[in-house]
């Protein structure tokens, strides 16, 4: 009988260790996809029914000139980008105002409509304030990462760059 009590008090203590662990492990363990990140190099924002994706400033060396990347994700009616400030530097969509259709989207970038800006201090590394101004959507500020027009982004100012020439 003796035998008998003190298996019990182990038995129940070893049962108690090895739920700990079970349960201390479920809340430990996470994998890249149960929480919310951004997989580029842009930053998100909304503004009203607009969804700015992917917002950041592709700039030259020197950071004389740069250029606004941005796709905008619209959920309701139909709205338009007027203008864009990069710091205290204002500039517009080239041809105008850029239309976000309602329940569709519109990008800024090369191969399309753009906004490029000169004199603004946008030096690659760097974060730069973007305030987009739309005609019915509320204005979004964002901190914009700037980055210099090499790799994926070499094709993105106006000017092409110089190359080098090949040995």
């Amino acid at each position: 009988r003796v035998n008998h009590v003190r298996r019990q008090p182990v038995a129940a203590l070893a049962a108690i260790c090895v739920l700990a662990l079970v349960l201390t492990g479920c809340g430990s363990i996470r994998t890249q996809t149960q929480q919310w990140y951004t997989p580029a190099d842009g930053v998100n924002a909304e503004a009203g029914d607009i969804a700015l994706r992917n917002v950041l400033v592709v700039a030259t060396e020197s950071g004389d000139a740069s250029t606004v990347l941005a796709t905008f994700a619209n959920r309701g009616e139909e709205d338009h980008l007027v203008e864009v400030r990069v710091g205290d530097t204002t500039a517009t969509p080239t041809g105008g105002d850029l239309t976000i259709p309602a329940n569709g989207y519109a990008t800024l970038g090369p191969g399309g409509t753009r906004v490029d800006v000169e004199g603004a201090d946008t030096v690659p590394g760097t974060f730069v304030e973007l305030e987009f101004l739309f005609e019915s959507a509320p204005r979004t500020t964002v901190d914009a990462l700037v980055k210099p027009a090499e790799g994926d982004y070499e094709d993105a100012l106006i000017a092409p760059r110089e190359q080098l020439p090949t040995p």
